[in-house]
C-alpha cells in the first residue's frame, strides 16, 4: 500500500498489516539522507548542511576556547557513549509486524517543536494484553512530509479516524 520514513528505518502499510523496519540507519546515515533525499526540498537540504557546518565549526572554536579539563571531560564522556553503545549490542528486533486485526488504536502527536519528535503511538494485543509502540517520525528539519504521510496512510487504512473539518 504505502510506507514513510520514520527516524532511523520506515514503516509499511502493507494489505495484511504493519511493517516497522527499526535500525536501517545510523545518526551519519541519518545526516546523509536528509542530505540526498529528493523528496526533501533544496531550502531544507541546504538548511542541513549549514546546521552541519556550524556544529563542526562551533565543536572547533569550544575546543579551542575551553579549559583542557573540559574539553577532556566532553571527549571522555564522548568515549564512554561509544563504548556503551558497543557494549549494549544491536537490536535483536529488526522489523516488527502487527496485523491489522490486533491494532486497538493508532494515535498521532505532533511533538513539541524544537523538544520532540512527530510520532503515532500504535497500541495493539499482543501476548494477551495491550502493548504500545511509538512510531517516530524523522526531525522536522529534514523529515519533510513523513508525518504527514503517515497520517494519510494509517486513515485510509482505516486505523485512524479522520480529522473532522469545520463543516461537519
Amino acid at each position: 500500500m504505502g510506507e514513510f520514513r520514520t527516524k532511523d528505518g520506515r514503516c509499511i502499510v502493507a494489505e495484511d498489516g504493519l511493517r516497522i523496519r527499526v535500525g536501517e540507519r545510523s545518526p551519519l546515515g541519518t545526516l546523509r539522507d536528509a542530505l540526498t533525499d529528493e523528496e526533501i526540498p533544496p531550502v531544507r537540504r541546504a538548511g542541513v548542511a549549514l546546521f552541519g557546518l556550524a556544529v563542526v565549526v562551533g565543536v572547533a572554536l569550544a575546543v579551542r576556547t575551553l579549559p583542557v579539563w573540559l574539553s577532556g571531560a566532553g571527549a571522555g564522556l564522548l568515549l564512554a557513549w561509544l563504548v556503551w553503545s558497543r557494549l549494549r549490542g544491536g537490536r535483536p528486533e529488526k522489523e516488527i509486524s502487527i496485523k491489522y486485526d490486533a491494532v486497538e488504536s493508532v494515535e498521532p502527536e505532533y511533538g513539541l517543536p524544537l523538544l520532540t519528535r512527530p510520532r503515532f503511538v500504535i497500541r495493539y494485543r499482543s501476548e494477551g494484553g495491550v502493548k504500545r509502540r511509538y512510531v517516530l517520525c524523522p526531525s522536522r528539519l529534514y523529515g519533510f512530509g513523513a508525518y504527514e504521510r503517515g497520517k494519510e496512510l494509517f486513515t485510509e487504512q482505516g486505523l485512524m479516524a479522520p480529522k473532522p473539518t469545520d463543516d461537519e
